[in-house]
């Protein structure tokens, strides 16, 4: 019995100390009446959301009254009672209770129901309306301030608005004040409206920006140096940001965010005029061009996204700068330390591997939904890795400002040549002199015949017909056609490829020719040799000649031993003359560029290329296939060193004929196109004529010379050739005028040449 009750209250203590998981039952039953009122309040709370609708439509209903009776398109006692009590208390106002009502009504019905509306958005209803108020005050100005006539102008309301705004000039004049009444009441609806809509605060953000803008312009320093100043701010001095619906910039926290001012772009023009030769065209011919300004919430924005995303790839980093270019902004990426494994004491840090920044690469770009992102890593001469992400705007590149720099001012040489900007916004200018060639490779579309006409306009903008003669291929037919009619041109361009390889040979030929006036004034260049010829009448100076091909890749097609042998030699001996090339091609491979071309044009320019194998043809390295296209560039200078960022220039078909038409003018050509004859059509008819002629005709003049006769049958046997090609070498001499002709029955020809003096260069 014993073990009975304590098994009775072991289960009964635990049956107290088991929770109930059903449902817990009150002492009292419920209230019918608390269940109803339960259900009612749950059936509105359900339709709840669907409230702000209702009103809308209601609302809306209530405009469409007020436009049926304003017109009287509809009548009935309430409604006529209803329209003539807007017209005796508001009068025209009536009509803004129903653009009221349909735009509350709007706001009500497409504004979703979670969002509702916040004390900001009851501070611009209140702005509205009292910008309405005081539109109904004007009115009743406007009118005459009667009562009489309220209904037909701004009501009694207006009536009562004016008549209180009165009292405050009612010690003026009656003309003078209603003039002051009808200002006021002016300022107060564009206050009221501007509040309203939100424009107030950009409107004095603007006139902040153009006030601070003009004192830029006015204390604006000459420098070439990039006008682009940062200054940071510490942690503590910055201010959370505002709450916006972008959640990306939300998304970066506190100690990534950024404060970097920006200021204008490219100012690096000088306030004085530089001096030109009067000969010279004035830059007036070309366009300034307008730069673009950059986005400082964009930049500032981006450079937090690169901290945040190497932070959380385990890298401590920091934007210790950035530099606008045209472009791309190139941000300045300090590397942190990291704790080595297995220790905690502060000495035992390591810096962050430059390599490790590098391979972060496509991550970068996919956070900063970037279409492509270039890694200088580091870059040549500073303490940083460079990150350059495209601008969201571009800046277009003219060529006047930067001819207009101190930069290229400094350069002294006839052939300076305005490459464009580089990152830092700086303008880039070379020396065709000392390149002496130049390389340009790129694709389709990437700038490359654009440049070439940038640097064309650039050299014929500095130098006379005089002083620089060009000679242009162009076997695309379209890019270079443009320049023909320049004085500059010798000849036309040539678009003919089975021309172009006589026009090289020219070249060659010419260069030669120039090598044996050196020889004989014992000159070591063209620049001591024009020098020599100034104090000697005998002699004429030589221009410089630069030569311009826009398409190596079908010369290599048509003629490729020939095209690289001719290229190579200019190469290597032109630039004592004065003889230039620049040289491009839209398809950088090794069957194209050769080492022996690749290895005497140490001046490379590429644009954005298919892969990165291209890149490493035309640069030695990778980086062009990162390029955007249109105008951006890689340059790898003669020196050496790691290629250059930049835009190229951009040029006009306007500014092009601007300047060939001053050249026209001052040198007096008319119609030089047609009139233009290229010397090297003499050379290419006599190579023509070599080319149809026998190898042996010249021995069988030296067989006339040795023997006096002439006769088939004697070249037959001295040659030890057939018949047939002995007659036809008899005909080729008599159409050479060597020998006379057949006198018929098998007798020997007449000899018509000297064979004492003969000569068979005279052939």
């Amino acid at each position: 019995m014993a073990n009975n009750k304590k098994s009775k209250t072991k289960s009964s203590t635990k049956s107290s100390k088991r929770p109930n998981l059903g449902m817990v039952r009150g002492p009292e039953e419920p209230n019918p009446a608390s269940a109803v009122l339960d259900s009612v309040i749950g059936f509105l709370l359900r339709f709840r959301k669907y409230g702000n609708d209702i009103l809308g439509i209601f609302l809306a209903l209530i405009a469409m009254l007020i436009l049926l009776g304003l017109f009287g398109l509809s009548s009935g006692a309430w409604l006529l009672s209803w329209v003539a009590s807007l017209k005796k208390w508001l009068g025209w106002g009536g009509s803004l209770l129903l653009v009221g009502s349909l735009g509350m009504g709007s706001l009500l019905s497409f504004r979703p129901y979670k969002e509702g509306f916040t004390a900001r958005d009851w501070g611009k209803f209140i702005s509205i309306e009292f910008a309405a108020f005081s539109l109904l005050g004007l009115l009743s100005v406007i009118g005459g301030n009667s009562i009489e006539t309220s209904d037909n102008f701004g009501g009694l309301v207006g009536w009562g608005l004016s008549e209180l705004i009165g009292m405050l000039f009612s010690a003026l004049p009656d003309i003078l004040g209603n003039i002051l009444r009808v200002l006021l009441f002016i300022i107060f609806i564009v206050i009221g409206t501007m509040l309203g809509f939100g424009l107030f605060g950009r409107a004095v953000t603007s006139f902040e920006f153009n006030l601070s803008g003009g004192k830029k312009r006015k204390t604006r320093a000459v420098s070439a140096q990039p006008s682009v100043s940062i200054s940071s701010m510490s942690q503590d001095e910055i201010e959370s940001p505002k709450k916006t619906g972008r959640t990306k910039k939300a998304s970066i926290p506190a100690e990534h965010r950024k404060q970097f001012k920006v200021e204008d772009q490219f100012e690096d023009q000088m306030d004085a005029p530089l001096p030109r030769d009067e000969q010279l065209p004035d830059l007036s011919l070309l366009d300034i061009g307008k730069n673009v300004k950059p986005d400082e919430r964009h930049i500032n924005q981006t450079a937090g996204l690169i901290e945040k995303t190497l932070a959380e790839f385990g890298i401590p980093a920091k934007v210790i700068n950035f530099q606008i270019g045209p472009t791309v902004t190139q941000f300045a990426i300090e590397p942190g330390y990291i704790q080595k494994p297995g220790t905690t004491d502060e000495d035992n840090r390591q810096k962050v591997r430059v390599s490790q920044i590098s391979a972060l690469q496509k991550d970068l770009a996919l956070t900063l939904s970037a279409e492509r992102l270039r890694i200088q890593a580091p870059v040549p001469g500073r303490s940083y890795v460079g990150i350059e992400v495209p601008n969201k705007r571009f800046s277009m590149v003219k060529l006047r400002p930067i001819l207009e720099t101190e930069t290229f001012y400094k350069v002294k040489s006839p052939l300076a040549i305005a490459m464009g900007r580089n990152v830092s916004g700086i303008p880039v200018v070379a020396d065709l002199t000392k390149m002496p060639h130049l390389l340009i490779a790129g694709t389709t579309g990437s700038g490359k015949s654009v440049c070439i006409a940038a640097i064309t306009t650039c050299l014929v903008m500095n130098n006379s017909p005089a002083d620089l003669r060009i000679v242009m291929i162009d076997p695309k037919m379209v890019e270079l056609v443009r320049f023909n009619g320049l004085p500059h041109l010798i000849g036309k361009v040539e678009t003919n490829l089975e021309r172009i390889g006589g026009v090289l040979r020219w070249v060659v030929a010419e260069m030669q020719n120039r090598y044996k006036k050196l020889e004989e004034l014992r000159a070591r260049d063209i620049e001591s040799y024009n020098r020599k010829v100034q104090r000697r009448k005998e002699y004429e100076t030589m221009p410089r000649i630069v030569v311009l091909i826009d398409e190596l890749a079908d010369l290599m097609m048509s003629a490729a031993e020939s095209t690289e042998t001719t290229i190579v030699r200019l190469a290597q001996m032109a630039r004592a003359v004065g003889i230039h090339l620049i040289v491009a091609t839209q398809r950088p491979s090794t069957d194209v560029v050769t080492g022996l071309i690749k290895a005497n044009f140490p001046a490379r320019l590429s644009f954005a290329v298919a892969s990165g194998m291209d890149s490493r043809v035309i640069l030695d390295g990778p980086g062009a296939e990162s390029l955007l296209g249109r105008g951006d560039m890689l340059f790898l200078s003669p020196e050496g060193g790691m290629p250059l960022r930049a835009q190229g220039v951009m040029i006009s078909d306007q500014e092009i004929e601007n300047v060939i038409n001053y050249w026209q003018e001052a040198w007096n050509i008319e119609g030089s196109e047609e009139e233009q004859e290229s010397p090297w059509e003499t050379m290419m008819v006599d190579e023509a004529i070599l080319a149809t002629r026998d190898n042996l005709a010249e021995d069988a003049i030296e067989i006339i010379k040795d023997t006096g006769r002439a006769s088939a049958s004697m070249f037959q046997r001295r040659l030890k050739i057939g018949y047939p090609r002995a007659a036809r070498l008899v005909d080729e001499l008599e159409n050479m005028g060597v020998i006379g002709p057949s006198r018929g029955g098998g007798r020997e020809r007449e000899i018509l040449i000297d064979t004492d003096n003969y000569d068979d260069g005279e052939l």
